[in-house]
């Protein structure tokens, strides 16, 4: 008798640590939908803006006391292991409170299609929608042996190099099979739930994972805007821009990514 009820607790304890492990360590998918939750520092921002420019830092000062800190920004992503959207939530913009109105392209809709190795991104700046089709961007990530918990899943650090000199940090996943990460960002062995970007001021996480197979429409390229590739929109921006100053390669950089 006392060895059959040794033999049922260990039975027990062996199920309970199984079931925990199992809640702890999701399993391996190939597609869903993810939450992500955007962080901009408007206050950083607002410095960049007055950078180089006399007698602006005290109104910059008095303006930064009348707006938060961070503007917050929820975006969803559907994907399969062929394809994803990226696409601003339903009322997932904050309002802007900048002076100069909306953060430069803040409602990025991001197709990929990882069989052609194409994207379509629908990119609004100001009162103008550009739709830019081209190839999916290629990165250059250097794998580090940094990890870190997101959304669940333990993920790991990678780094690189855009635009010649913003330095981005990623986090991945392996247990997100399913290539892609926020905006245009791509090219891990498993799904980028992380975006760092210190010189553009702005974060990316994901903060939900919903393991379900998403409906046709719901990853559908976007249709709406002039039709650019990445390079004519830079030199578009560039040539009708030059009023922006300094600010006008940041502009450049939010469009790019």
């Amino acid at each position: 008798m006392k060895k059959i009820r040794l033999l049922l607790i260990l039975q027990f304890i062996v199920a309970t640590c199984i079931a925990q492990q199992t809640k702890e360590v999701p399993s391996i998918t190939f597609r869903g939908k993810l939450t992500f939750e955007r962080k901009i520092n408007m206050h950083k921002q607002m410095d960049e803006m007055m950078k180089g420019s006399s007698g602006n830092s005290a109104m910059a000062d008095n303006f930064k006391k009348q707006i938060p800190k961070y503007k917050t920004d929820v975006f969803e992503m559907f994907f399969t292991d062929k394809e994803s959207l990226y696409k601003p939530a339903p009322d997932g913009i904050s309002e802007s409170k900048m002076m100069m109105g909306n953060v430069p392209a803040e409602r990025n809709i991001v197709y990929n299609n990882y069989e052609t190795m194409t994207c379509v991104a629908e990119k609004k700046l100001f009162e103008k929608t550009y739709l830019v089709s081209d190839s999916i961007k290629q990165y250059q990530w250097k794998v580090t042996e940094e990890f870190r918990k997101i959304a669940g899943f333990n993920c790991r650090r990678a780094e690189t190099i855009i635009m010649d000199s913003v330095y981005v940090i990623a986090f991945y996943t392996d247990a997100i099979l399913a290539e892609g990460g926020p905006e245009s960002f791509n090219g891990l062995p498993g799904m980028i739930l992380g975006i760092v970007m210190p010189r553009l001021n702005v974060s990316y996480f994901a903060t939900k994972m919903d393991n379900y197979l998403p409906l046709e429409k719901e990853i559908a390229a976007p249709i709406k805007g002039e039709k650019v590739t990445y390079l004519s929109l830079n030199t578009k921006l560039r040539d009708s821009m030059k009023q922006w100053g300094n600010f006008l390669q940041r502009i450049l950089w939010y469009v790019s990514i």
